[in-house]
């Protein structure tokens, strides 16, 4: 497929890719969003818009014209790149087309003022004018440009609709930003940015607002009136934001759990801070809704009880991250209804008996990852179970001592992360049939282990392509490419 094939809707938001560095890994959630808010996407009536643009990248990935770097347990594609060649003639078609220009330092000191779209990788203040009537996005990649700069040139950008500001030098938002009334995407994450002004009220278009890795830590009751809100990363006084559809992360609080169920239309959900006194009420705003997907609860801290027995189900639950301790030290009953997750990450769960035979029954779990979830010495895999896993992480159990795993199960397994089992003195047998696992990943395991493994047990491993083995102090244990967090 080229360029030239391409419908129009497809044309655009391809063209749009251009504004990227050379070789930058871009992540679908987000240009999925970026599109939208351009209006790029077609409201098709059988979805929502992100399906529909996350549709857009499967046609341009099937075409050639962008290629997939990275994806998750579950195969979807989560990162994609623009190869060299494809990419400096689409730059160059963007830019005669006035569509936009992604500026690099070099070349020219003045952008045209049809560009309709707007990238600066570096150089920002070589640019001698830059004044465009027309601008709809600007993206900066340019870290090192001073924030009096940004401040000046916005006022030049009345018809903006995205602004990305991540990683800047911002410390508050620019006064200019609350006149930009067709303003649909802001990303100030990674900012100094402390305090959103309540005249933010004014942007009645704005769908999506990231304050990941910011200070920011309320925001004014006038945002309520921003009704228009799909996507709202760590954010609070939110609950009257009936279109939201992700929400992460944020602090739980006994009147935000009670409201949350006004979100009807939420699929992710990010909520830490959790109290035993919340969970009623939390559970009963989470079965409002219906769409829900993704969802992780983390407890206030270490030694805070959660009692789940008497609640009832998430049935469309795929994504589950539960971090604290569980009543009793045993999974609630309605564990057993979750049939249709793919990924299931407990941390600090406490459970006092061999806790993988309560997961068996979860045949499409494709990433299971136990962190301090298990207090007992033995875990077995039987037969016929997680033959669709992909991913199996077991961490910081210091009372285990044997892992068995049976003939002719996880017929899937392509990754294994053993870390600080510290009384896991020698190679799980089982692991030799398992033929389809090609890394391994073993972390502050002991001398024993270790010594086992590269002499008596070797023969055990011998399949397995690649086996990555770290200290405790080992600054590369904790960017292990697999243990990557699905987003929220």
């Amino acid at each position: 497929m080229s360029l030239h094939d391409l419908p129009i809707h497809l044309r655009s938001c391809f063209l749009y890719c251009s504004l990227y560095p050379k070789d930058y890994k871009i992540r679908r959630k987000l240009i999925s969003k970026l599109w939208i808010a351009e209006g790029f996407v077609e409201d098709r009536g059988d979805g929502t818009t992100m399906e529909v643009a996350e549709y857009y990248l499967t046609e341009l990935t099937q075409g050639s014209l962008l290629q997939v770097t990275e994806r998750n347990t579950c195969g979807r594609a989560r990162t994609f790149v623009m190869h060299d060649l494809v990419g400096e003639a689409t730059s160059i078609i963007a830019k005669l087309e006035k569509f936009g220009i992604a500026y690099s330092g070099c070349g020219i000191t003045q952008v045209t003022h049809e560009a309709r779209h707007l990238s600066i990788q570096r150089g920002a203040q070589s640019l001698h004018s830059l004044s465009s009537s027309r601008l709809r996005s600007f993206i900066l990649f340019d870290t090192e440009v001073p924030s009096r700069w940004i401040y000046d040139v916005l006022s030049h950008f009345r018809l903006l609709r995205v602004l990305c500001l991540r990683f800047t030098n911002i410390e508050q938002v620019p006064g200019m930003v609350t006149e930009l009334y067709n303003l649909r995407y802001v990303d100030f994450s990674n900012t100094n940015v402390k305090h959103i002004p309540a005249s933010f009220r004014k942007l009645t278009n704005l769908q999506v607002l990231d304050l990941r890795f910011t200070y920011v830590q309320e925001l004014p009751c006038e945002i309520n009136l921003l009704t228009s809100f799909t996507g709202l990363l760590q954010c609070y006084n939110i609950c009257h934001l009936k279109n939201l559809q992700a929400l992460g992360i944020i602090q739980a609080n006994k009147n935000l759990v009670s409201h949350l169920g006004n979100m009807t239309l939420m699929r992710s959900l990010a909520i830490m801070k959790v109290r035993q006194s919340y969970i009623a009420e939390l559970w009963s705003s989470l079965t409002k809704m219906p769409n829900l997907s993704r969802l992780l609860i983390s407890a206030c801290d270490m030694d805070e009880i959660l009692n789940l027995n008497m609640l009832e189900a998430l049935p469309n639950l795929k994504l589950l991250w539960m971090a604290g301790k569980l009543e009793g030290g045993m999974l609630p009953p309605l564990f057993a209804e979750f049939e249709n997750l793919t990924w299931l990450k407990l941390d600090w769960s406490d459970l006092k008996k061999d806790t993988i035979s309560s997961f068996s029954h979860m045949l499409n779990l494709v990433d299971l990852r136990l962190f301090g979830a298990y207090g007992g010495q033995q875990v077995t895999f039987c037969i016929g179970w997680f033959r669709k896993l992909k991913t199996l992480q077991l961490a910081d159990m210091e009372h285990l001592t044997q892992i068995e795993m049976e003939e002719q199960k996880m017929v899937s397994l392509h990754v294994l992360e053993l870390s600080s089992l510290r009384n896991l003195k020698s190679v799980p047998e089982g692991i030799k049939y398992i033929t389809t696992l090609n890394n391994m990943f073993l972390i502050d395991m002991s001398i024993e282990f270790i010594e086992r493994l590269q002499g008596s047990d070797n023969h055990i491993v011998q399949h397995v392509r690649n086996i990555h083995k770290f200290g405790p102090s080992d600054s590369q244990a904790g960017n292990i490419h697999f243990l990557s967090m699905p987003t929220i």
